[in-house]
């Protein structure tokens, strides 16, 4: 890729151990435009002459400036709340901009709708869930491969550890693959760590069920705010080792250091890695002993000037010296009611996560249920939970944070998303409904996640060994 500019830039690794590479040092200010390079060049020799893609921004400008270099015709569809800097980036290249849906999904399927593509005149671009496309952001994993044998001619170290941003997975999919077929014998097998931003819990859930799974996006991170992950990277999702969620808080803070280090402004989205790193060194996730290089990815830089002055210099999510974030380890008996009676008990308290897993064979089945609330609270809220679930105990945020990534524990599951209003006590009431109609037995998966916005719904997805029930259907509000 460095024939057509697109070649990272490695900052010398600090003391910690922490290197950055940037993607954004080309015409696109991302990393899109590799993969949208490799499959434009690819429909080009084909004979067609026009591409239809859709966007959240950074893929339709890489497509935009790849049919430019062809002399090819670029139709984008984003959606009308793109950011305008994206949009201005795109039309630059010469692509023509159709706005149209409120979220990249949503522009997603009118885009495949497009007249064009049926009658034979056009060719679709997909943004992440193409191989060739895929393997066009793999070129990332060959420059980081050449990279970290360079550093090991000079400094010793016992661990590579890649931290990459996840939307859509097509980055994540491409660096896995070409990392673990192209590693050189000798140096440390390298660990990969996907970076998802936890209001975008897509390729969380698509992990955990082994296919994509539709989740509700809300997050900063505009280029990676997808409702389902695509297939390619489920195929070779087994190649990477963690997940590790952040925070809103964490990416604007990433956002902020990257600034005052270095004068640049990145998206959302191109912090996200740096964000990851940085939660795995401030929480110790992995154990280190000093002796680690770690590579985090920044993806991308268009950002509306606007809207990071306002988010770096206006965040106040979460106070933090009012309210902190507590998680627990609850041991909870695998029998009908006992989720409700938990909510029950610690109904005063605010739950920002919680996540169940059945386990298949045991009496005692274990949630990871992390709470908001005061200082002053905490003792209140650990007495609570012990007297009424023996063996329960409160854990570092690893448990909520760091997921290692395995075969699906839920691909034999019926997933049903439900969207909860943001009133107090609204997962309460979706549990009551459903055990009122005696339907959580079935029940061997659960992932609840309420956002820190106010006015802003909660999702909860409920793997059922058993179809949805007619009585609460997918995708709806419950009161």
């Amino acid at each position: 890729m460095q024939e057509y500019g697109l070649a990272l830039t490695f900052s010398e690794p600090s003391e910690s151990g922490l290197c950055v590479a940037d993607a954004t040092h080309n015409p696109t200010s991302a990393f899109k435009i590799r993969g949208a390079l490799a499959k434009v060049i690819e429909v080009h020799r084909s004979g067609q002459d026009t591409v239809i893609t859709a966007s959240a921004g950074n893929h339709g400008a890489g497509v935009a400036r790849a049919a430019e270099l062809l002399g090819m015709r670029a139709i984008i569809y984003v959606p009308e709340n793109a950011p305008q800097v994206k949009v201005r980036k795109i039309e630059s290249f010469g692509g023509t901009v159709i706005k149209v849906g409120c979220s990249f999904d949503e522009s997603l399927a009118h885009s495949k709708h497009d007249v064009r593509l049926r009658d034979g005149r056009a060719s679709f671009v997909h943004p992440f869930d193409d191989l060739t496309v895929v393997a066009g952001q793999g070129t990332i994993g060959l420059e980081i491969l050449e990279y970290v044998e360079r550093v090991a001619r000079q400094r010793p170290f016992e661990r590579v550890r890649l931290f990459v941003p996840v939307g859509g997975g097509g980055l994540l999919a491409g660096i896995a693959s070409t990392v673990r077929t192209l590693w050189k014998a000798g140096l440390p097998r390298p660990e990969i760590v996907g970076v998802i931003d936890e209001s975008s819990p897509a390729a969380l859930l698509g992990t955990f069920f082994g296919r994509p799974v539709c989740a509700m996006p809300d997050t900063i991170a505009d280029g990676t705010k997808v409702a389902m992950i695509g297939g390619s990277f489920l195929s070779v999702s087994q190649l990477v080792d963690y997940m590790i969620l952040v925070r809103h808080d964490e990416i604007v803070s990433a956002m902020r250091h990257h600034e005052l280090e270095t004068l640049t402004q990145i998206e959302g989205a191109g912090a996200l890695a740096l964000a990851g790193e940085s939660v795995a060194r401030d929480l110790k996730l992995f154990n280190d002993d000093g002796k680690t290089l770690s590579i985090a990815l920044i993806s991308g830089r268009n950002v509306d000037p606007e809207t990071f002055h306002k988010e770096v210099t206006g965040d106040a999510r979460l106070d933090t010296n009012l309210n902190v974030r507590q998680a627990f380890d609850v041991k909870i008996p695998e029998r009908e009611g006992e989720l409700l009676h938990f909510l029950q008990t610690v109904q005063r308290f605010n739950i920002a996560s919680l996540s169940y897993k059945q386990r298949p064979g045991e009496s005692t089945g274990r949630l990871m249920v992390e709470f908001e609330l005061s200082r002053s609270a905490i003792a209140d809220l650990t007495g609570a939970i012990s007297r009424s679930f023996p063996g329960s105990k409160q854990t570092g945020e690893a448990g909520v944070r760091l997921h290692r990534v395995g075969a699906p524990v839920a691909n034999e599951y019926h997933d049903q998303l439900i969207i909860l209003d943001d009133r107090p006590g609204s997962f309460l009431r979706c549990v009551e409904k459903f055990t009122a109609a005696g339907s959580f037995g079935s029940v061997g998966f659960l992932f609840y996640r309420k956002p820190a916005d106010i006015g802003h719904p909660a999702q909860v997805v409920l793997g059922r060994s058993l179809p949805p029930p007619l009585h609460i259907a997918p995708n709806t509000a419950i009161d």
